[in-house]
Parts: structure tokens; C-alpha cells; sequence
């Protein structure tokens, strides 16, 4: 089962690097007086996501039982973190976009 969630994992990581990419186009031209603010948020979404990531990796490794539930909270952690700065850029951008 482990094996078949590594897969998707991996799919699902390269749509994460390819929405972020996608995001960064869009941002990119129209960077004005914000390209240090959009840098600093565009760097600790990278940060995140390799967090996400490396708990992921953790999560996968985990073979003593009482560490599941801590590689579980960390996990999830980790993405929430993730999904909550995504969410800050794209409203930031929809809002400079109106």
C-alpha cells in the first residue's frame, strides 16, 4: 500500500512544482514595487513545500508503530502550512488584480 502512495505522491509533488511555477509566470510580470514582498512569500512557499516533503519521506520510513501517529500529525501539519501560504499568495494576487 506504501508503495502505491509513494507514486502518487511523487504525481502529486511534480503538480504542486508545476502549479507553483504556473503561479510564479503569472506573478512575474506583474512585479512592480512588490518583488521583495512577493520574493519573501514565493521563498517560504518553497520552504514549506519542502517541508511537506520531507515529512512525506519521514511518514514513509516510519516503521515503529508508536511513531505513525507523529509522522501522521506532521505530515498533515506540513501541508496545511502549505495550502494556508498558497492560498495567502493567490488572494494577494487576486486582490492586486482587481
Amino acid at each position: 500500500m506504501r508503495g502505491q502512495q509513494s507514486f502518487s505522491n511523487k504525481e502529486k509533488n511534480m503538480s504542486i512544482i508545476y502549479n507553483i511555477s504556473n503561479l510564479l509566470k503569472r506573478v512575474k510580470p506583474d512585479m512592480k514595487n512588490n518583488d521583495f514582498e512577493y520574493e519573501e512569500e514565493m521563498k517560504n512557499l518553497k520552504e514549506a513545500h519542502k517541508e511537506w516533503t520531507q515529512a512525506e519521506i519521514y511518514f514513509e520510513s516510519v516503521k515503529d508503530d508508536e511513531l505513525i501517529d507523529h509522522a501522521i500529525y506532521n505530515l498533515e501539519a506540513a501541508k496545511k502550512k502549505y495550502f494556508y501560504l498558497l492560498n495567502r499568495v493567490r488572494e494577494k494576487i487576486a486582490k492586486e488584480k482587481a
